[in-house]
């Protein structure tokens, strides 16, 4: 009976390779020992030759609408980010003949294990990059850094080596992952409505357009340079959202979008706060984050220019786990002062990134950071504070107490006021004595002083070594045995 059915598939398979097109794609069943066979002659008439032993390891899928007639690893699929795919499924149940148990692509424990390294490894999340180096103001700044005309060139134009080059595009394996079957489909769902993110305006809203019928539990929420979006488009995107999860909350450079009460319910597990240009975002809407978000650990807001030192001292009170602070901002600068961030970094003990470009502090406040941050602050970005003066860095840089024994990054750009620049130069040789390679940020007029500061600096310990040699080689006395002692001493040495 066997053999018998074994050749009615080679002939069957035979001669569906001489039909049309239209014909190869019928479906056949065959009857064996009440195992019911189903196959596509498309397959057969790739390999007419396959044995039947080859079938039989196959499982017997329920057809599925979503089950693609070709294998997309053959023609990849490549989309954008778009979440109206993704439809609630049914319970899953595989019906199979095989008596060697299943496929390890069957139990949804390892296929979530695949497809979760799948989405560690394609898909990016848009966010700027911290840059190894701020892009010079000018050639001669370039110049002045580099020290060479091509270099110069070259980071001008954000050519080089190290610079870091964003891609958001996907390269949409999940999506590939989607249309493999059933459980595929399943699990990479899961897996997508983790992560929400959109750097398109176009693309959000054809997804607003058209929205899935299912409930999005995201890890990650971010938008990105989305400058019309309106308030009303976020209302939307929300609704159907449960951000109990929520970890990573991020509007970049969205200045009319506001997160609404809804995003915070359960704030209690976000760490990432990431809101910049916003023309909204107040005090009353940090008292909030401060009630709801006692574990945050990353906090920017730059160029948030309606926050003042109300909304900051409520995160100082109630907020005592951040790592990240970035409140810079080029207008506005005295809304923020030492009333506020004092309390700030006294509360927080693991502070490493603090950014006040265009703050209103004061000389105070830095000598404050020194004595009881000195242990954990490893970036710290002072571009454009008026109040501070060389009673501030320099003379906290040249203390015999080892202050900022950590620190290496260090931003000045625009602090004219700072005229003494020999402690500081001295420190970053002392840090890179330590290992510690410090990055100096300063705009091209105080590089300018920097450089000639250096240039002195060697010139006097030129003049020293120099000094040393003139003078060891001149004495009258120098430490060493006369020729007639020397002479003396070999011939007793020889008598003996």
């Amino acid at each position: 009976m066997r053999r018998s059915a074994r050749r009615r598939i080679r002939s069957l398979a035979c001669t569906t390779t001489t039909r049309t097109p239209s014909s190869c794609s019928q479906q056949f069943s065959l009857q064996l020992d009440d195992a019911e066979f189903s196959f596509d002659s498309s397959y057969t008439s790739s390999s007419p030759a396959s044995d039947a032993s080859d079938l039989e390891s196959l499982p017997d899928l329920t057809e599925d609408d979503s089950t693609p007639n070709t294998s997309p690893i053959k023609d990849p699929v490549t989309r954008s980010y778009y979440f109206q795919d993704l439809m609630p499924l049914k319970p899953i149940s595989f019906e199979t003949t095989r008596r060697d148990g299943p496929s390890i692509f069957e139990i949804p424990e390892i296929v979530h294990k695949i497809l979760e390294f799948a989405d560690i490894q394609s898909t990016v999340i848009p966010q700027e990059h911290t840059p190894i180096r701020r892009k010079p103001l000018s050639f001669n700044h370039a110049l002045l850094i580099h020290g060479s005309k091509h270099q110069a060139e070259l980071a001008l134009n954000d050519q080089l080596p190290d610079t870091i080059n964003d891609n958001y595009e996907t390269t949409g394996v999940l999506y590939n992952c989607l249309q493999v079957n059933r459980l595929f489909k399943q699990v990479a769902t899961e897996v997508l409505r983790k992560k929400f993110f959109f750097s398109d305006e176009f693309k959000l809203y054809q997804f607003l357009s058209n929205p899935p019928d299912i409930k999005f539990k995201p890890t990650v929420f971010v938008l990105h340079k989305l400058f019309q979006v309106k308030q009303q488009a976020l209302d939307r995107i929300s609704f159907p959202f449960d951000f109990s999860d929520l970890e990573w909350l991020e509007l970049y450079m969205c200045p009319k979008l506001i997160p609404g009460a809804e995003f915070f319910k359960d704030g209690h597990k976000l760490k990432k706060l990431i809101i910049t240009g916003s023309k909204v975002i107040d005090d009353e809407f940090l008292k909030m984050v401060s009630h709801c978000c006692p574990n945050l650990e990353v906090l920017d807001i730059r160029a948030c220019e309606l926050v003042s030192d109300a909304g900051v001292y409520q995160i100082a009170k109630r907020c005592h786990k951040l790592t990240t602070i970035n409140l810079g901002r080029k207008q506005r600068g005295y809304l923020i002062t030492d009333h506020s961030l004092t309390k700030l970094i006294k509360n927080n003990s693991k502070l490493e990134t603090v950014g006040l470009a265009g703050c209103h502090i004061s000389d105070k406040f830095l000598w404050d950071l020194a004595t009881v941050r000195s242990d954990t602050l490893q970036r710290l970005s002072l571009n454009n504070c008026p109040l501070i003066s060389n009673q501030s860095i320099p003379l906290i840089l040249s203390s015999t107490t080892p202050y900022f024994h950590k620190l290496s990054v260090l931003e000045l750009r625009f602090n004219y006021q700072i005229t003494v620049w020999q402690p500081v130069i001295e420190f970053k040789r002392r840090q890179e004595f330590r290992g510690i390679s410090l990055l100096l940020e300063v705009c091209e007029t105080l590089m300018l002083r920097v450089r000639q500061q250096e240039m002195d600096m060697d010139k006097v310990i030129s003049q020293r070594i120099f000094k040393d040699i003139l003078d060891w080689a001149n004495e009258a006395n120098d430490g060493d045995s006369s020729f007639h002692e020397l002479l003396s001493s070999r011939r007793q040495v020889a008598l003996v």
